[in-house]
């Protein structure tokens, strides 16, 4: 074999270190990159651990109430305006001038029953009662006359002896009745006579308010021409518009009468008043204009002096208690949804819809006749979106004697 030539050897060791450099700078990478892999499982096995990542959105919170199954007395409340049950206008019987008028008869005023309105001027009246009088006189002295007469006839037919009956008229008896039937127009004119005396003084037919007067002395008045109007302000009554589910919640007797009880309310003078109101009866009718009932009720005092009974004409509001619902849940009206529904919230803290039967609402709360049991809680907080199954966070605390299921 040759050897190699004197000009070759130093390429050939220059290969060399070329070809040992390359080995010493891969064993270094290889021995950087090992103990940089060896660091990093150091640092990963005795490091901390790292905080498990939630994988999806925070739980809703959500307000929970427990069902309570109770008996619920039916509350209506409405609105109603004061009436009197007696009002009548007053009007003049006779004409002529007015020459006095009582105390009470003003705007404004209170009479008594019996008490004294407006008196006529009566001395034309009283005129025509003694010209009625002194008719009656006279008719009465002719039928006296008259009787005479007949029973003298009687007498002559009777003594003249005639085997025959007497006719009427020889017995006068045509002329009996006639002196008879004077006496009677006579005397009914007298009759009327006195009524116009006593009409030209107009008395109050009971204890009322005076609304409105037409009549001052000296105005002169005619027959039908209205002098005063009268209402009773201790008579009263109310009609109170129900919508038709309302009035299916009254409390009915077999005969048809109307029980509860009906509470009024208003506030004057910046106090609060109350009045009592017994029911009477429905009203026939129903108002086709709002589709709605009405029950007419009898307002009662309550003693309260001066304001013993409301004033006429006041807007007042009304509580009527109506039947009593058994074995229902009653929970505020935000809990239930559209369509009849009500939010679930399971023991797992999962929501799930249930169709429920509503018996009655009201502003703030719903009657649930059934498709709920005791103890289940209900959401009370409106949910963007919510899908059955879907997971919450029940937020609510309960503090003892708390009764979430009586709102």
């Amino acid at each position: 074999m040759p050897s190699p030539s004197p000009s070759s050897e130093p390429h050939l060791e220059e290969s060399r270190h070329i070809a040992v450099r390359a080995v010493v700078s891969f064993l270094l990478v290889i021995l950087v990159l090992g103990i940089a892999i060896g660091l990093a499982v150091v640092l990963f096995i005795t490091g901390p651990k790292p905080e498990k990542a939630d994988d999806g959105a925070p739980l809703p919170p959500v307000e929970t109430m427990p069902v309570k199954i109770r008996d619920y007395p039916v509350e209506i409340r409405t609105r109603g305006m004061v009436e009197s049950r007696r009002e009548t206008r007053i009007s003049a019987e006779l004409a002529g001038r007015v020459a006095g008028i009582g105390d009470g008869f003003r705007r404004g005023g209170r009479v008594r029953e019996g008490e004294l309105l407006v008196s006529i001027e009566p001395a034309d009246y009283v005129a025509a009662l003694a010209t009625a009088r002194s008719a009656l006189a006279d008719a009465e002295l002719a039928l006296a006359q008259e009787e005479a007469r007949s029973e003298q006839a009687r007498l002559d037919w009777e003594r003249l002896g005639n085997n025959r009956a007497a006719s009427p008229l020889v017995l006068r008896v045509p002329q009996l009745a006639a002196a008879r039937a004077r006496v009677d127009s006579t005397m009914a004119a007298v009759v009327r006579a006195e009524r116009d005396v006593e009409r030209t003084s107009i008395h109050a037919p009971f204890d009322a308010s005076i609304r409105s007067v037409a009549a001052e002395v000296g105005t002169v008045t005619r027959p039908g021409e209205p002098i005063a109007e009268l209402f009773a302000d201790n008579d009263l009554e109310i009609r109170l518009p129900l919508t038709l589910e309302e009035f299916g919640f009254l409390e009915t007797r077999a005969d048809g009468g109307i029980d509860g009880t009906i509470t009024l309310s208003a506030t004057l003078g910046g106090r609060d008043h109350e009045w009592a109101a017994e029911p009477v009866k429905i009203d026939a009718e129903i108002d086709r204009s709002t589709r709605s009932a009405h029950l007419i009720a009898r307002v009662l005092p309550n003693g309260d002096g001066t304001l013993s009974f409301p004033p006429v004409g006041l807007f007042v509001a009304a509580r009527v208690t109506g039947t009593t619902l058994g074995e229902v849940a009653v929970v505020p009206r935000r809990a239930l949804r559209e369509g009849g529904e009500v939010i679930v919230v399971t023991p797992e803290n999962r929501i799930e819809f249930r169709a429920v039967e509503v018996a009655r609402t009201t502003r703030d709360l719903a009657v649930i006749r059934s498709g709920l049991a005791a103890g289940e809680r209900i959401c009370l907080t409106r949910l963007n979106a919510p899908v059955a199954g879907m997971e919450v966070a029940d937020t609510t605390t309960t503090t003892p004697n708390s009764d979430a299921a009586n709102p």
